[in-house]
């Protein structure tokens, strides 16, 4: 077997290992090693900003929010 089959079969175990884990306790927290993320598939979020999702959620039809209450 290849020193790229093993990393493979290591890191597959682990992501299986998380799995079980996150399956059996709801709500858990696993810090993840940045390698076997990118292997799970995780991303960072880069098609809006927190600038572009914060305008975003200002309803200008909303009373509250534009100061036009009655």
């Amino acid at each position: 077997m290849s020193q790229n089959d093993e990393i493979k079969k290591h890191l597959n175990e682990q992501a299986h290992r998380i799995d079980r884990t996150l399956t059996d306790t709801s709500g858990a927290a696993i810090e993840v090693d940045p390698d076997l993320a990118d292997h799970m598939g995780a991303f960072e979020e880069d098609a809006i900003s927190l600038e572009e999702a914060e305008d975003a959620s200002f309803d200008p039809f909303d009373p509250e929010e534009s100061g036009m209450e009655e």
